[in-house]
């Protein structure tokens, strides 16, 4: 039995772009699958700004942290990215078919270390030094998250994204955030309009990797 079969086994919900699906304090006793369509998982820092964690996509659990987790409480926020769909498991039932699956277990385990490779990028992202590069960095991860190619146009998979959400997921206002893209676009790292954000991922981190980013 591998995670995919198992998981379609339970009731199937949809969501809409916003939806919050979890926040934190709630007390969990389900875990969302992601069927299509993308969650973000953020925090909220202590001046009340959003930090973006990670992005949950298609067959990942959510909320992850709660999976062997002791304490019933979700510790972050959980909000549709774009619409989608869920399979909602039963959290005890869950952990039952591990214990007796070490397949599944094995599965669960490489999902779970590929979440936290994707968490510690984004704290390095965080925790960069200028808005270009946080903002940069998180373009790049939103890119990879979708598609392995070099060029990925993020609309296209459903990722609608405003200069404000943007904002907020770098810790930036939506200002600072307006300059840095239009200074991204001018230098050939991204390219965007009402019907297309299409983010260079090769060129990003090339410039990444050559240059100090003012």
């Amino acid at each position: 039995m591998n995670s995919v079969n198992y998981i379609k086994q339970f009731p199937l919900k949809e969501f809409t772009r916003g939806k919050v699906l979890a926040q934190k304090g709630d007390i969990i006793d389900a875990l969302l699958a992601v069927r299509n369509g993308y969650v973000k998982v953020t925090s909220i820092s202590n001046d009340g700004s959003e930090r973006l964690v990670w992005i949950a996509g298609r067959y990942d659990f959510v909320p992850t942290e709660q999976l062997f987790s002791r304490a019933p409480e979700a510790r972050f926020f959980y909000t549709a990215l774009t619409d989608g769909s869920y399979y909602e498991i039963d959290k005890s039932a869950f952990l039952k078919t591990l214990n007796e699956e070490p397949a599944l277990m094995k599965e669960v385990a490489r999902g779970m270390s590929d979440h936290y490779d994707d968490f510690l990028y984004r704290v390095d992202a965080v925790d960069t030094a200028t808005v270009k590069e946080r903002l940069l960095r998180t373009l790049c991860y939103l890119a990879e998250r979708v598609s392995p190619n070099q060029s990925v146009d993020v609309m296209s998979f459903g990722l609608r994204l405003t200069h404000g959400e943007l904002a907020s997921m770098i810790g930036s206002t939506r200002e600072t955030t307006s300059v840095m893209l239009s200074e991204s676009r001018k230098e050939g790292l991204i390219e965007y309009s009402r019907k297309h954000f299409i983010v260079h991922v090769q060129a990003i981190q090339d410039t990444l990797e050559t240059t100090t980013i003012q």
